[in-house]
């Protein structure tokens, strides 16, 4: 069966930047991983209409009715947590189906905080994340370390992430989706420091500013997929991200074998 696991900052990157590829996936039947590596979260306090850990969980359940959508089953899941290079890791799988969904809980940029603690591992290999569910914490390391043992276990055909230059863009990317995609392209190199699988790199804000590419039974799946999800979070505007349902712009393949080296001008 093929296999294909996705990395994304947030819970809707995988719906704005990655589908139809992934429901594709789903309606496929193939082994899906989602691995979502912040908590989404927003600081409590600064006038959000949700915040902090219950709206992580909002927008947890905004995904598993995503993907029920998506495979068109009920919206059935079972948890376990499973231990990724000595670290427990909440995750859910989609009852019938090949869906597991990933999450971390590290705490993401966004109010006051547009850092977040992705770029702040990236930046420095001695910062310390602390999960916002109260999971065991992370540096650089051992954060590349999970993840790069979520992929010896779910042995994956190739990977996706967001894209590792989106800071480069005119319309610059999140600072959540480039540190994400670098930390995990990381965990994506093999012991001499190249590409270990086939990794897609997708491209995230700038996409609104450019045409559309996809239509007919794909576009009106990914908008059926974004509606599901939405209702679950009241952070959204309730039409944002129409226009990019029929978008979706993967630009850079990394075979493996090839180099890669992080970009050395990502800043915040």
């Amino acid at each position: 069966m093929t296999t294909t696991v996705s990395f994304v900052a947030h819970q809707d990157d995988d719906l704005l930047f990655m589908s139809p590829d992934i429901l594709s996936d789903v309606q496929a039947g193939y082994d899906v991983w989602v691995v979502y590596l912040t908590a989404g979260d927003l600081p409590c306090g600064e006038g959000f209409p949700a915040c902090g850990m219950d709206y992580a969980d909002m927008r947890v359940r905004g995904e598993r009715a995503a993907y029920a959508r998506a495979a068109r089953v009920a919206n059935q899941w079972t948890f376990e947590s499973l231990v990724f290079d000595g670290h427990h890791v909440a995750t859910n799988t989609l009852d019938g189906t090949n869906v597991r969904l990933v999450f971390t809980f590290i705490h993401a940029a966004g109010g006051s905080d547009q850092t977040g603690d992705l770029a702040r591992m990236v930046f420095d290999d001695s910062f310390v994340a602390h999960p916002i569910d109260g999971r065991a914490p992370y540096t650089r390391e051992s954060f590349v370390g999970m993840l790069r043992d979520v992929l010896a276990v779910s042995q994956p055909d190739y990977i996706r992430t967001l894209s590792t230059v989106g800071h480069r863009e005119v319309d610059r990317d999140h600072v959540d989706h480039v540190a994400g995609a670098i930390l995990s392209s990381q965990a994506d190199l093999d012991h001499e420091g190249r590409t270990w699988i086939r990794r897609d790199e997708y491209d995230g804000y700038v996409i609104r500013g450019r045409p559309e590419n996809w239509d007919g039974y794909w576009r009106d799946e990914k908008f059926a997929v974004w509606n599901a999800y939405r209702p679950h979070d009241p952070n959204l505007d309730p039409t944002s991200w129409n226009n990019v349902m029929g978008r979706q712009y993967r630009e850079r393949v990394f075979e493996a074998g090839d180099p890669w080296t992080p970009p050395n001008d990502f800043s915040v």
